[in-house]
């Protein structure tokens, strides 16, 4: 049996043996997080965890939550897959919610807890960038539940007061990739907010003029990258996207498939199907190509750099 902390860093290869690999969802580790306290924990697999990003799913049920409240050393995106998310900033009192096709951004070191209201499951695609844990996370004191900013909460009175926070407004350009929706050094400073990130929030750029494939930016900073990869059918036959590669480790979980990654330098193909993913080390070129007679869709972890 594999546990996460064995993993950790060196999955599916350590950092001087990466190579191009399908991770097929039967090959995921499964895992209980956290191990602590199961009855407050969320189902958790994880997908990819190298030098450079920590990429994987979780899942609530219906009425949970996970506790204590959680935090890294790295910036954290999610993505929702099923159900609707409520999330908690466990220290500035800030709430939101994110439903299916959504993502929010979080800074590094922001507490949050994940709370699942809703008669559904609740799925989570994660991103992590650059690592989960590190000497000092996790930490040896967890906030708790008088210790979190809430309504009437019985400790408020130890934060310092914000001032009123203005809604921020999303009108990208292609010269926003990297600092989207927020640089990231601004967004790290206090009072730390995370961002939800709407389907119209959603940075959008077609890559490449003579095979155009739609790209939707969740977040793009100085750490991370995160959205989705769009590519039609139909055409002069098959749809294939340009060679891309990249300064950052990469990682393509397939929502709408199947994709076929196809890799020029040593002609290896590799298809890759729905809740599968493509891991692709810093420097890999690559294309993508669609077969079906429909658009497929994949989501997209780059870290650090695109």
């Amino acid at each position: 049996m594999t546990t996460m902390d064995e993993i950790m860093g060196c999955f599916p290869f350590a950092p001087d043996q990466k190579k191009p690999k399908h991770i097929r969802k039967s090959e995921y580790i499964d895992a209980i997080y956290p191990p602590a306290a199961p009855e407050f924990a969320d189902l958790t697999q994880t997908i990819a965890s190298t030098d450079k990003l920590f990429f994987g799913t979780y899942q609530l049920a219906p009425g949970g939550s996970f506790n204590p409240p959680d935090l890294h050393p790295g910036d954290e995106t999610y993505y929702v897959l099923d159900g609707t998310l409520t999330q908690q900033n466990a220290v500035n009192g800030q709430v939101i919610r994110a439903y299916k096709g959504e993502s929010i951004w979080m800074p590094r070191e922001a507490w949050h807890k994940a709370f699942n209201f809703e008669d559904e499951i609740l799925r989570i695609l994660f991103l992590i960038a650059p690592k989960a844990w590190d000497e000092k996370i996790p930490p040896d004191h967890y906030p708790d539940g008088v210790d979190i900013r809430a309504y009437k909460g019985k400790n408020n009175n130890q934060y310092k007061a914000l001032p009123a926070i203005n809604k921020p407004s999303f009108i990208g350009t292609t010269d926003d990739i990297g600092r989207w929706p927020i640089p990231g050094p601004e967004g790290r400073k206090e009072p730390m907010l995370f961002y939800r990130i709407r389907e119209e929030d959603k940075l959008l750029n077609i890559y490449d003029y003579e095979n155009p494939m739609l790209m939707k930016f969740f977040v793009s900073n100085d750490v991370m990258h995160m959205g989705e990869f769009i590519l039609p059918a139909g055409g002069r036959g098959v749809r294939i996207s340009p060679v891309d590669v990249h300064k950052g480790d990469c990682v393509i979980f397939v929502v709408k498939g199947p994709i076929t990654v196809y890799l020029p330098n040593t002609e290896e193909a590799f298809i890759i199907n729905e809740e599968d993913t493509m891991f692709l080390p810093e420097g890999t070129p690559y294309r993508l190509m669609n077969f079906t007679a429909k658009p497929v869709k994949a989501i997209f972890g780059i870290a650090p750099d695109l």
